[in-house]
């Protein structure tokens, strides 16, 4: 066989093609290169160990190469169907009610706080904890009672493992061909809506940092300490839950327009999505009432102040604490309404034929409420 000239220079265009196969691999997607190294390995193993010939065993070889592929294609697109378009379509919207269930947890938790107190501890030794000049105590030893968090930390893993797969599965739902059957995924919308909802977990990590402060700060303190009065855990727990209830109806909203759980056209007209969408825009009057309450709060704070002389005592960071467990519920809330922006980008990227029929369809309805008026 390697007396035949044309038989090496087979042998050798194949060695080539398989450096070339193997040096140019995607791993993104090292299948493909793989399996043409594979099979171009067992085309030189046919042709070396058993003197088979190149001209006979390539077709052959191809040929069983070719029902492989159809019977990959027909398992994965028929029997068990596999999308990365849907897997974000639909982890994106999964997204909203795994954190619609954690801010519901999260207000029960900041509710409870209150009622935490430790008898445990004498008068000297609870002055001498809010004594202390260590700012950071409240995020050391403040986090040291950590039960009533725990079950939150499980919620904020849900939100973290929706938003990793949904993030990790975007570049292969982006390339992903629709062959004219599904619309593909608008960019600019997912990578915006995905950026925002990865900056409410970085709001989630902050806001779990401060009740697990305040939780142990709380354990600490006497039951007829001036500090309870102000029932400051109360105004966080109000604060998150006004979050969770609107971003319960929000999520409502979204279950009615995209039932089958993927953020994509079929269900409803376009008009009905949009302004099913838009109620996220609505979080910015969420955000106002939150910051009202606060401020009347600290308002409160300050005339306590005044009339017991000062006698109001924190332990150092206990403020800050309380700073950063509002920012962070504030952060939320307008990385939400960035959501609904995001999402309003993404429904406008559907079909144009099908908005161009919905907006004749609603303006051959107002012609005929004008027209019955008119008779009228």
């Amino acid at each position: 066989m390697f007396d035949d000239t044309n038989g090496m220079a087979n042998l050798l265009s194949i060695t080539i093609f398989t450096f070339i196969s193997i040096f140019l691999t995607n791993p993104d997607r090292p299948y493909a290169s793989q399996y043409a190294a594979t099979s171009v390995s067992s085309i030189l193993y046919g042709s070396l160990d058993f003197s088979l010939a190149v001209d006979d065993f390539v077709p052959t070889r191809v040929m069983l190469i070719f029902v492989g592929v159809v019977m990959v294609l027909v398992i994965e697109l028929l029997v068990l169907p596999r999308s990365s378009r849907t897997i974000v379509q639909g982890q994106t919207l999964q997204f909203f009610e795994d954190l619609e269930n954690l801010l519901f947890d999260a207000s029960k938790a900041c509710g409870s706080i209150s009622s935490l107190h430790s008898s445990s501890l004498n008068t000297e030794e609870h002055q001498s904890i809010l004594s202390r000049d260590d700012p950071l105590w409240m995020f050391r030893e403040g986090q040291e009672k950590i039960a009533l968090a725990e079950e939150l930390m499980k919620s904020v893993n849900n939100c973290s493992k929706t938003n990793a797969v949904a993030k990790s599965e975007l570049p292969f739902g982006i390339s992903e061909p629709s062959f004219g059957l599904f619309i593909s995924l608008d960019v600019v919308g997912y990578e915006f809506l995905l950026l925002e909802q990865t900056r409410i977990l970085t709001q989630l990590d902050l806001l779990m940092t401060t009740i697990k402060s305040l939780i142990g700060f709380y354990s600490h303190l006497p039951e007829n300490h001036l500090v309870r009065s102000l029932h400051w855990p109360a105004l966080l727990s109000a604060g998150i839950l006004q979050l969770a209830q609107h971003l319960s109806k929000c999520a409502d909203e979204l279950r009615r327009v995209f039932p089958n759980g993927l953020c994509q056209p079929g269900a409803c007209k376009v008009s009905q999505i949009i302004r099913a969408v838009a109620v996220f825009r609505t979080f910015e009057d969420v955000i106002l009432t939150i910051l009202s309450d606060a401020e009347d709060r600290h308002a409160t704070y300050l005339n306590s102040i005044n009339s017991s002389g000062g006698e109001v005592r924190y332990t150092p960071g206990f403020r800050l604490t309380l700073a950063l467990a509002e920012s962070a519920i504030l952060t939320i809330g307008q990385s939400l309404s960035r959501c609904g922006q995001n999402l309003e980008t993404i429904v406008q990227s559907f079909p144009v034929e099908q908005v161009e029929l919905n907006v004749e369809t609603e303006q051959h309805h107002l012609s005929i409420i004008s027209e019955h008026e008119g008779n009228e």
